[in-house]
């Protein structure tokens, strides 16, 4: 087993995102954040998270081993992916428009691990 440093991001609570630091041991970055996930109990949900293989690397702006991601996030980078510039307005989680559209994301408050970018 090894220790990651995770850094945390909440949903909105009730205006802004509190963000967290924990370590987790796992086998893998990926299991750690799955596991961080599951044992989340922010009250207004986990919005993302990244591993790191220390909270040095984190400090000193290294890329991070891997990546969680909200199902809202998911859903707002995969909208956004192609655009050059776009406006965002939030209604509530998995509730938000991009350029005036409505858009919906099931289950807003889980997610997964994803490629990190």
């Amino acid at each position: 087993m090894k220790e990651f440093f995770i850094r945390a991001n909440s949903f909105a609570a009730p205006f802004f995102s509190d963000t967290w630091d924990e370590y987790v041991q796992a086998e893998t970055a990926e299991a750690a954040l799955t596991k961080f996930a599951k044992e989340c109990s922010h009250p207004a949900g986990l919005y993302s998270a990244n591993a790191y293989d220390s909270a040095d690397d984190f400090h000193k702006g290294k890329k991070s081993l891997a990546q969680w991601l909200c199902n809202h996030e998911a859903e707002k980078q995969r909208l956004t992916k192609s655009l050059g510039s776009y406006s965002y307005l939030g209604h509530e989680p998995g509730r938000f428009e991009i350029n005036g559209e409505l858009h919906i994301a099931e289950k807003p408050k889980e997610g997964k691990v994803v490629a990190t970018p």
